[in-house]
């Protein structure tokens, strides 16, 4: 491969990585947003949302490896730094994006759904409509 291939390689890998990281976040925000708090067992929903959140952090793994091997013909000194990156961010995307969804939803007065739900049932009882 000539050093143009590679850095297009690169290029690319790097973008797919992002879009990774980027759903992982996201699948932990909408986690966090659909079933605030932690549960030792999920609901049937959240379950898949668990899931889906596994699945894409071994992708996101896997991709990081993929550009640690790509990187490693050029640099040796440069091994396994995505995957050391995918494995942080990614562990830590619960947390994370659980703090994020709930600065979001405090700074924006976004209600979540369980929240309107409980609205919905107490105002019948209170008279106002």
């Amino acid at each position: 491969m000539s050093h143009e291939q590679i850095a297009e390689t690169l290029t690319l890998l790097h973008r797919i990585w992002a879009l990774f990281l980027i759903a992982v976040y996201f699948s932990g925000f909408m986690d966090e947003y659909h079933f605030p708090g932690n549960q030792n067992e999920p609901l049937e929903a959240e379950a898949i949302l668990w899931n889906a959140q596994r699945v894409l952090f071994f992708g996101l793994m896997f991709v990081g490896f993929l550009i640690d091997l790509v990187q490693m013909r050029e640099d040796r000194n440069k091994a396994f730094l995505f995957l050391f990156l995918s494995l942080l961010l990614g562990g830590f995307s619960g947390w994370i994006s659980a703090i994020q969804c709930k600065i979001v939803t405090q700074l924006f007065g976004i209600a979540r759904p369980e929240a309107v739900s409980i609205i919905k049932n107490i105002l019948p009882m209170t008279g106002v409509t």
